[in-house]
């Protein structure tokens, strides 16, 4: 179909296990796994790949989910979408997102709390590593080597977003910077190495 390679929809949608798939989408399928609600799902070592918009979206009340160790490249859009006010608590760890030139963001947070992003590999995107915007808050992103995307590292466009952690991340050669923050309050950037980015390390 053109909108979901792997479909979950619905409250009681939960403790799903999608293990070990190559999910390639044809270039006009939106989403390579989309879960719309549903908790403590797993998704695990797959390959998701040329979606037209993202390969992994956790929208609406997800929550208590697991993404961990997928390559997730060359997605129109983006690798990771997570939207949705009570997209919380999910654990987003040691996933490939490469751009390949290709994908706009690898991992965008629009809303969302309490979400943790660590030991990532994040590279390649003709936008930026990691885009937080609307009303993310109070979600952990440890560990990640943030590199090589076109137009920078880091990106937090919204007032709204606050309280998020950025602890121990590798964060060079993006570029643009390697974190922007446009607007937000109270975030915590804490023993990160930013080095070789295009402009200004942090700002």
């Amino acid at each position: 179909n053109n909108f979901y390679a792997v479909f979950l929809n619905g409250t009681a949608v939960d403790a799903n296990r999608i293990v070990s798939n190559m999910i390639t989408g044809p270039t006009n399928q939106n989403y390579g796994v989309y879960l719309e609600d549903g908790d403590q799902n797993v998704v695990t070592n797959n390959t998701i790949r040329r979606h037209s918009l993202s390969g992994v979206y956790l929208g609406l009340s997800a929550a208590s989910n697991i993404v961990w160790g997928n390559t997730i490249r060359s997605n129109n859009f983006y690798g990771l979408f997570l939207n949705g006010t009570a997209v919380d608590a999910n654990r987003i760890v040691s996933n490939t997102f490469d751009g390949k030139n290709y994908q706009d963001i690898g991992v965008l947070a629009q809303n969302g709390d309490r979400n943790v992003i660590t030991n990532n590999r994040i590279l390649i995107h003709t936008r930026y590593g990691v885009y937080m915007t609307a009303t993310a808050a109070s979600n952990r992103v440890y560990g990640n080597r943030i590199f090589s995307n076109l137009n920078g590292g880091v990106v937090f466009t919204n007032g709204a977003v606050k309280a998020n952690r950025f602890v121990r991340n590798v964060i060079y050669r993006n570029g643009g910077r390697g974190i922007h923050v446009y607007s937000g309050s109270n975030n915590w950037f804490l023993n990160n190495d930013v080095y070789a980015n295009g402009a200004v390390g942090v700002r």
